[in-house]
């Protein structure tokens, strides 16, 4: 293992409190790589050399002569039983016995927790890296992947459903934080913090042997492949899959007073095709986020699912053209009127009733829309362009 010269140079500046010297770190070729007096940083350092060599301690009086070296104790640095640099005090040999068997021990156990950590990272990577390329099926060899699936203990075959949970307004809260004059560097390491608990907070909510995939996508997006059980009937996959859902969901709230929205795709069971359920997770959410939904499936959509493949501008010209928002905007309730129209089917009683306004009322408005857009929302023809406009129009 390479220290890194970071970690190296903050294991010196760590122990020097401690001891009260100046400490050197020396890597694996005997360069100075930390050092509290800057000037030495990159200098050969003979006594380091000898150390690696001879596997011992070294210990340097006045009287000798390393080059690079100044009087003091050198000790070797193990990690996994193997030198991996050494650590050197300056100051005279007889007062640094004690105090280098210590720093030794200290700077081995820093060492090991920076390796341990290096590795947590590095798994994390390759798991987040594999993921990435099943879900946009960029894998040749379907065999060879299987394996590397059962490597980080995922089986690819399992039937899954993709899930794509946002934090509401985590995009904008950071922004302004960060953005603000007083915004420092400890505000993006709490952001990063805050993400990770949340990380550790939806994994507290998968059994192990449940199988589930959980990767952070993006800074407020988690992606989770939920495992469902392929022997039950379809109803009760999505109501465990919903019950799951809302449990993290529920949690958020309670811990962070956190909201959020998620979206979730259709089953399934076979890993080529799961970046299908990813694409169409990605649509819910969209649809959920636009509607101030938390939880929206995909199957449940209607004309919603193909909006989002339609540019934004053809969108709004859609809207201006058949729609004339502005110009409803004399009619009460103009919006929720439409919708609900629809969703009863264009049952005048069963709207009047959900919107508890008098069958005349209602009938009042449908006119006053026809007036204003010249389409009239009673017309089977008329009202399937009201609709798509409507539609477009709450998620523009």
């Amino acid at each position: 293992m390479l220290i890194p010269r970071e970690v190296a140079q903050s294991i010196v500046q760590e122990t020097e409190p401690i001891m009260n010297k100046n400490i050197n770190f020396m890597d694996e070729k005997a360069k100075i790589i930390a050092s509290l007096d800057k000037m030495r940083i990159g200098d050969f350092h003979e006594g380091a050399a000898k150390v690696l060599e001879t596997g011992q301690t070294l210990i340097i009086s006045s009287q000798e002569t390393y080059e690079g070296a100044k009087a003091g104790i050198n000790l070797p640095v193990r990690l996994h039983e193997q030198i991996v640099g050494v650590i050197g005090i300056t100051g005279e040999p007889e007062e640094l016995s004690q105090q280098g068997a210590l720093l030794q021990k200290m700077t081995e156990i820093l060492i090991k927790e920076a390796y341990l950590d290096e590795q947590v990272e590095l798994e994390t990577q390759a798991r987040e890296t594999f993921v990435n390329e099943w879900i946009r099926n960029q894998y040749q060899d379907e065999k060879l992947f299987a394996t590397r699936g059962w490597m980080f203990g995922i089986n690819i075959y399992k039937p899954r459903v993709a899930v794509l949970l946002e934090l509401s307004g985590f995009q904008d809260y950071w922004y302004d934080k960060l953005g603000s004059p007083l915004g420092n560097v400890n505000d993006e390491v709490q952001m990063q913090r805050y993400r990770r608990n949340v990380e550790k907070l939806i994994h507290r909510h998968f059994p192990d042997y449940n199988e589930h995939v959980l990767i952070p996508e993006g800074s407020s997006r988690y992606m989770i492949l939920l495992s469902v059980n392929e022997h039950k009937d379809p109803l009760y996959q999505k109501e465990r899959v919903n019950a799951r859902v809302w449990e993290i969901q529920e949690a958020l709230r309670k811990t962070y007073e956190q909201e959020s929205s998620a979206g979730v795709g259709s089953v399934c069971r076979h890993p080529g095709t799961m970046w299908k359920s990813v694409d169409e997770a990605d649509r819910a959410l969209r649809y959920a986020s636009d509607h101030h939904q938390p939880l929206y499936f995909y199957e449940d959509l209607g004309v919603e699912s193909l909006m989002y493949d339609v540019p934004e501008s053809v969108r709004r010209d859609f809207i201006a053209r058949k729609l004339q928002p502005e110009d409803l905007g004399s009619i009460p309730d103009w919006e929720n009127t439409l919708e609900t129209f629809y969703q009863q089917k264009g049952s005048i009683k069963a709207t009047s009733e959900v919107l508890h306004i008098h069958k005349n009322t209602l009938q009042y408005r449908l006119k006053k829309i026809k007036d204003v857009t010249g389409y009239d929302p009673r017309d089977i023809n008329d009202s399937t362009l009201l609709q798509m406009a409507l539609a477009f129009h709450k998620i523009t």
